[in-house]
């Protein structure tokens, strides 16, 4: 007996029910092991499950390199594309429909442009996917809208980079850093000019500490009797450390007379000092930039997961074998060709 399923309504009902593409896809396949199309044409023509799936086994090579990330937030660091994204989401769309959606939005360009400079990189990216003549969103894309919809952050960094700046952001989320901490993930050059794009675009902002060197306590306890005024400022240190300008306020005398009886503390092994270089830190809008690349990062750790999972089902299913003539069903058949397919796709 045929299963008669509507796959459109099957994959709507289990992407709203699950957050993680693993899990969606898990449960996609399960759906399909129990299906039974008349025919195996069915599955291509008709089936949206069994498109989804295939979508990821062709894009599991691209998510599994290093830099796909990278690609993935150029494409998207584009005004323009982030429109095509969301007019992709209401329906699919050809050039022509998608240049009269971008138009409504104020937006006048040629059908080959929107080909080829807002509509090729999403392709490239796994978010969008050509049927015919029509654009549409792949599963991915629709997961990536949500999370630039989460977000709805503005991305001031530049559309085609390296991506240093973001990660920069990535590193600055775990708290303040040095330029000695951060010089490590870049090369001077490449980080001096990040640094330098993240400030004039309100991202991050530098500590504004005047000093360099900072007074801490010693561990060692006292022997010798305090003056008035040096007890006062040795008990004025916190353990976090101080500069002398800041110590002169909180004591009340002026930083002169601060610097001699910090002299006198240090003589007394009582005092040391450290040079504390200036940080770095994330201002609000850099941290919701910097939640939102976490995410993307995410995402695409999630889609290589499902990818590969689909890949070794592929695999464990081109080992069972193959059925009798007297077993050969519609079922059989369509599960067969879809091997065949897998096949193709990676080699």
């Amino acid at each position: 007996m045929v299963l008669e399923i509507n796959s459109r309504q099957w994959l709507s009902k289990i992407v709203n029910n699950s957050a993680e593409l693993v899990e969606i896809l898990k449960q996609a396949d399960s759906i399909c092991r129990y299906c039974e199309p008349v025919s195996p044409m069915i599955c291509i023509e008709r089936c949206e499950i069994w498109r989804t799936k295939n979508e990821f086994i062709e894009m599991s090579g691209m998510l599994c390199k290093d830099d796909h990330v990278h690609s993935l937030l150029n494409a998207a660091k584009n005004d323009r594309r982030q429109k095509v994204i969301e007019a992709l989401s209401e329906h699919p769309r050809s050039i022509k429909g998608l240049q009269e959606y971008l138009k409504s939005k104020g937006y006048s360009h040629s059908q080959h442009t929107i080909a080829s400079e807002y509509v090729g990189p999403l392709l490239k990216a796994g978010l969008v996917k050509k049927d015919d003549a029509k654009y549409r969103l792949t599963l991915y894309g629709q997961k990536f809208r949500d999370v630039l919809k989460k977000f709805n952050v503005e991305n001031p960094l530049p559309p085609h980079s390296r991506c240093y700046e973001e990660i920069m952001l990535k590193k600055l989320k775990d708290g303040p850093k040095s330029y000695t901490d951060l010089v490590e993930s870049l090369s001077q050059k490449s980080l001096s000019r990040s640094l330098k794009r993240l400030i004039e675009n309100g991202l991050i902002t530098k500590s504004k500490i005047p000093e360099y060197v900072f007074y801490f306590r010693t561990k060692k306890v006292p022997k010798k009797p305090f003056s008035p005024t040096e007890k006062k400022v040795y008990e004025a240190i916190p353990e976090v450390g101080t500069s002398a300008r800041e110590l002169s306020k909180k004591v009340g005398i002026n930083i002169r007379r601060t610097y001699k009886y910090l002299r006198r503390l240090r003589k007394r092994r009582l005092v040391f000092t450290r040079k504390k270089p200036k940080t770095y830190e994330l201002t609000p809008s850099g941290m919701e930039l910097a939640n939102f690349l976490e995410e993307t990062a995410n995402l695409v750790s999630d889609a290589s997961k499902a990818a590969s999972f689909l890949l070794e089902r592929s695999k464990q299913t081109t080992e069972i074998p193959a059925p009798s003539f007297t077993e050969f069903s519609p079922r059989h058949a369509c599960m067969r060709f879809s091997e065949s397919i897998h096949r193709n796709i990676r080699t």
